[in-house]
């Protein structure tokens, strides 16, 4: 790698100080989305949780240092994002309860979890929503949710995940980006 990026950023109190690089999304700096997104998200008080598409690390670093009693779990398809992320999780020293691993949606995953956050890629089209739909009401424990950030794709969304989950909706909108949750009750 000839050239590697640093996004730094503060989120809530909360410093972000990342490796990134050519071909991640946002690699320069911590995009709007992904920023809107961490500032509303609804974090378990303990358990596992994943990052789904965690690119070179954001939300997952961030859910790891926002709270100490979770296990993390952040899966990305494109192998230069889970080795940033793996640098990332490294440089926080975070290693013992953050998991990178390399994963089609959440297809590596073999273990339930409380919580699913991600900022999909909809670049990749409605499938990928179709798949973290699918995978997420497979992976959730009882009383579980999905987290997501959607820029113009909430309708999608909306529609998809109400297939398999009682409740869905949206909770924020912040300068054309929805946050969107599902989850049985």
């Amino acid at each position: 790698m000839s050239q590697i990026f640093v996004v730094t950023d503060v989120v809530n109190g909360i410093p972000l100080n990342l490796v990134s690089y050519p071909g991640l999304f946002s690699k320069k700096r911590l995009d709007l989305g992904t920023r809107v997104f961490l500032e509303n998200l609804a974090i378990p008080n303990s358990g596992a949780v994943v990052d789904v598409g965690c690119g070179y690390g954001p939300i997952g670093i961030y859910l790891a240092l926002a709270n100490p009693r979770l296990l993390v779990y952040m899966l990305d398809a494109n192998p230069l994002a889970v080795k940033a992320s793996r640098e990332n999780v490294e440089r926080y020293g975070l290693s013992e309860r953050v998991i990178v691993m390399r994963s089609d949606v959440l297809s590596s995953l073999q273990v339930k979890v409380n919580a699913i956050f991600s900022n999909p890629p909809l670049s990749k089209g409605v499938d990928v929503l179709e798949r973290l739909a699918i995978q997420s009401s497979e992976r959730l424990e009882k009383g579980g949710y999905v987290q997501m950030v959607l820029y113009k794709g909430e309708s999608n969304a909306l529609k998809l995940f109400s297939k398999y989950f009682s409740v869905v909706k949206i909770t924020k909108n912040v300068k054309g980006y929805s946050i969107v949750l599902a989850s049985n009750e």
